[in-house]
């Protein structure tokens, strides 16, 4: 009896612990998965797009971030045999998919992002920088800068953005 007893009121004691040392906030306004719509390369004097994208989606739960999209205007071509593709097949496949994977703060409209896994060997602790704009189930990421890990940046930076335009998933 003096056991049970104990051991009542310890497993009282931990549980009431454990609910009172969860941290609750709000969840980020990203917070959830993103489909692709377009895509937009902007210059100051001219602007590529992809539109309508082809599949793609941004997901974002607790501080972590994954990345998928399809970078061609035409749909990916199916490998002809699915359990043995050329080697061509295997480079195009390569080619025409960007994803990479990590950590995510956002400060106001501002979104940083670091890679943890990534497309390209070596972008691993690289880190993108967007303007985030959300109306409803709509959210538009505008990536206006990248430092790779060495802390280089790539070509482009200062003269191209890329707009992500996508809506919120079902």
């Amino acid at each position: 009896m003096k056991f049970t007893t104990y051991f009542a009121i310890a497993a009282l004691g931990t549980s009431g612990a454990c609910a009172t040392s969860i941290p609750s906030h709000a969840p980020s306004p990203i917070e959830g998965a993103w489909l692709m719509n377009a895509v937009h390369f902007v210059s100051e004097d001219e602007t590529h797009s992809i539109d309508p994208a082809q599949p793609g989606i941004f997901q974002f739960h607790d501080g972590r971030y994954t990345i998928m999209w399809t970078n061609t205007r035409a749909p990916r071509t199916p490998f002809a045999d699915l359990a043995n593709p050329t080697d061509e097949e295997t480079r195009a496949a390569f080619r025409s998919i960007v994803f990479n994977a990590g950590r995510y703060e956002l400060d106001g409209d501002r979104l940083t992002t670091t890679a943890e896994l990534a497309r390209v060997p070596g972008f691993e602790g690289g880190v993108q920088f967007y303007q985030v704009e959300i109306a409803g189930d709509q959210l538009t990421l505008s990536m206006f800068d990248e430092t790779y890990p060495d802390g280089s940046k790539p070509e482009w930076s200062g003269e191209w953005k890329t707009e992500f335009h996508m809506r919120r998933a079902d």
